[in-house]
């Protein structure tokens, strides 16, 4: 999925068929942290949004951003900043939960390393977000992606965006 500052969303079939919205916020975010230059470290945080009631879809709202206590390297992240757990607990507040992580690689198009593949094992293994999956977004310096971990089944998929028409529009029901 290519990097674009714009006022919209980007919308990703979960595996019970429902819809996961990354909305805008997150990714004109993620946008100011991308790794272009040469000594770019990486940077990361965590993934705020909710699960509608009524249609089980969910919204992927908002980040927390790298703080100064954070460990940041050229290819390397590591949470450490009391600043992340404060971000969830003013979240909660506002009834925006824990949905996942976030972070950058210095790649144009990112691909989970080992170290990623671990991770998130074994974050699916012993977190608990607001709906049944927990998602880990890694922005390249072209591209994004999206990985969806289900809590039913401890599979982690690549998300797929939904169909849009000729005009940008998503195709609603379009789940191939």
């Amino acid at each position: 999925m290519e990097i674009k500052k714009e006022n919209s969303c980007v919308k990703f079939w979960l595996p019970n068929g429902n819809v996961v919205d990354v909305l805008s916020p997150i990714l004109d975010e993620i946008s100011n942290w991308l790794q272009v230059g040469c000594s770019s470290p990486e940077s990361g945080g965590y993934i705020i949004g909710y699960q509608h009631k009524d249609t089980g879809n969910v919204s992927l709202e908002n980040i927390s951003i790298p703080g100064s206590n954070d460990i940041k390297t050229r290819i390397f992240f590591n949470m450490r900043d009391t600043f992340h757990t404060v971000f969830l607990k003013k979240a909660k507040k506002r009834k925006s939960y824990y949905m996942g992580v976030w972070h950058t690689h210095p790649q144009e198009v990112p691909i989970p390393s080992c170290i990623d593949w671990a991770d998130w094992c074994e974050t699916l293994r012993v977190d608990k977000t607001g709906c049944s999956y927990i998602f880990f977004i890694i922005s390249g310096t072209k591209e994004w992606r999206l990985w969806i971990g289900d809590f039913h089944n401890n599979k982690i998929i690549e998300a797929q965006e939904c169909k849009k028409d000729s005009n940008g529009l998503y195709i609603k029901g379009d789940e191939s």
